[in-house]
């Protein structure tokens, strides 16, 4: 039977945190049917899947991805597919295309329900979650206008955000360090946020701060939560610029008492200590906010030097600075050309300020903190691009996180703990149901990994970009990738709408 397959010979970690056992697993079209002794289905006919010496877990769950757009221009997806991601949650940062009238190729769509349709006649290969962005709502009502919002305005974003969770967004993020959501006050945000009071959608955030004003953020992040649901999920939960390295026990103590007086909170992280975004970040105020600063360094020298001198008082670490499309540090770029850091950063940014970067602004020690916490999930930030293509470089953490938080966290823990941080606890975050935990009833989205070579020796430099250690992924009960079919990919993804 076509609709029908059995995986045999494997070891089960089913992403509740117990311990693997030999167990074989009965698949009828898209759903798990049974679960047995090994043999304990080998009088029924069907597709035998041998997954001797590997384990069976869980599809991974990215807790935070950026794909709303770009699964559409790559639905392959192999960037996540091969971790073995079988769902992600779109829309982080306060950034959602699906929620907004948008775009791609010959498809549009007016709002969440019309983006669902879109999902569904592309056919991707990963699964979709979406939340409903802030930045997308307030510039659909309101432009980037650098100014708090009316009345009028906030009641607009509001049917907005109502529009998406009848639609089956599974929440309200917000990210208050980008335009134009960095315009907006607490009344706006708690105003907006009391959409989802009496549901339990969650408000995922990326804070106000994540370095000088850490603990500030904090509290208007749970001030916000309250406000609605009460159900908070921090987004890649972090401390940034030596100086606040410090702040991290009392950020992890502030959130665990929030925890012990029974709120639901949790955070995602990807287990590297390199942010990523555009080269125009290294720029100070007021230069930090000039839209037209290509333009202006290629019609003034004058204004080249000002930039020069300008960076003196970057914000971030220069020498450090990542060009991902050289992979080259801003230091090996000058030691190479003669040139001072500022003249190199200057010459970057006349090139193109929005090239992307990556900042040494993390600690490992910090990091690890992070990970070992029991209620972290993983989450890449990361984004669709092709998986083996030399001239789409970008920052690890897109192709690589879940193998690296896997070892990472295996190490604080243990293997079978990293399986449940990356299948059931995001699965109970966002609550998608049926999803994360391998059991009849549940929905067929399985990986077969080898354990032991689940790894990741991706870096800036766009090599080894392909993981090890993934055997099988399997979406909604089909194949979806088979290492010993590399170059096919079933696109089996659904838009998964959470009520």
């Amino acid at each position: 039977m076509d609709n029908r397959k059995i995986i045999k010979g494997g070891s089960l970690c089913d992403g509740t945190g117990t311990e693997p056992v030999l167990r074989d697993i009965l698949i009828e079209n898209d759903l798990i049917a049974d679960i047995g002794e090994p043999g304990a289905f080998d009088t029924l006919a069907g597709r035998e899947i041998r997954a001797d010496g590997k384990w069976v877990v869980p599809g991974i769950i990215d807790a935070h991805s950026h794909d709303d757009i770009r699964k559409l221009q790559y639905p392959e997806n192999r960037t996540k597919l091969l971790q073995g991601v079988t769902t992600e949650v779109d829309g982080n940062c306060g950034k959602s295309q699906s929620c907004v009238p948008g775009k791609s190729g010959s498809l549009s769509w007016q709002d969440l329900a019309g983006y669902a349709e879109v999902i569904r006649q592309t056919q991707v290969s990963t699964n979709t979650v979406a939340l409903c962005g802030h930045n997308s709502i307030r510039h659909a009502v309101m432009g980037d206008a650098g100014r708090k919002a009316e009345p009028e305005e906030i009641r607009k974003m509001r049917k907005l955000l109502e529009n998406a969770c009848e639609s089956g967004a599974a929440g309200f993020s917000t990210g208050l360090t980008y335009f134009p959501g960095k315009f907006s006050d607490t009344a706006e945000l708690t105003a907006l946020s009391s959409v989802l009071k009496g549901s339990k959608k969650v408000y995922a955030t990326h804070m106000r701060s994540e370095g000088d004003t850490l603990m500030e953020a904090v509290e208007e992040a749970i001030t916000v939560a309250k406000a609605g649901s009460g159900r908070l999920q921090v987004s890649h939960l972090k401390t940034i610029f030596p100086r606040n390295f410090h702040k991290i026990d009392q950020l992890l103590a502030r959130l665990e008492q929030c925890r012990e007086e029974g709120m639901f909170l949790h955070a995602d992280r990807y287990p590297y200590i390199y942010s990523s975004t555009r080269i125009g970040q290294i720029l100070p105020p007021p230069y930090d906010r000039d839209t037209e600063i290509k333009k202006k360094l290629a019609g003034s020298e004058e204004f080249q030097q000002e930039i020069v001198d300008a960076l003196r008082r970057s914000p971030r670490d220069l020498a450090s600075t990542i060009l991902m499309k050289t992979g080259k540090t801003l230091g090996q770029k000058a030691a190479e050309t003669g040139r001072t850091l500022e003249e190199t950063g200057m010459l970057a940014l006349l090139e193109d300020p929005d090239q992307a970067a990556a900042y040494l602004c993390m600690s490992e020690e910090n990091m690890m903190k992070i990970l070992a916490e029991p209620w972290v999930c993983a989450g890449s930030d990361g984004l669709a691009m092709p998986l083996d293509d030399p001239a789409s470089q970008g920052h690890p953490r897109a192709v690589g996180t879940f193998p690296t938080f896997f070892r990472k966290v295996a190490k604080l823990t243990t293997m079978q703990e990293a399986v449940r941080r990356m299948t059931a606890l995001p699965a109970s975050i966002f609550r998608i149901p049926k999803r994360g935990i391998i059991r009849p009833g549940y929905y067929a989205d399985m990986v077969l990994l080898d354990v032991e070579k689940y790894d990741s020796h991706a870096g800036f430099n766009g090599r080894d970009t392909q993981p090890t250690g993934v055997a099988l992924v399997m979406v909604n009960g089909k194949i979806a990738w088979d290492a010993a079919e590399p170059d096919k990919v079933v696109r089996a993804g659904r838009f998964l709408p959470i009520d």
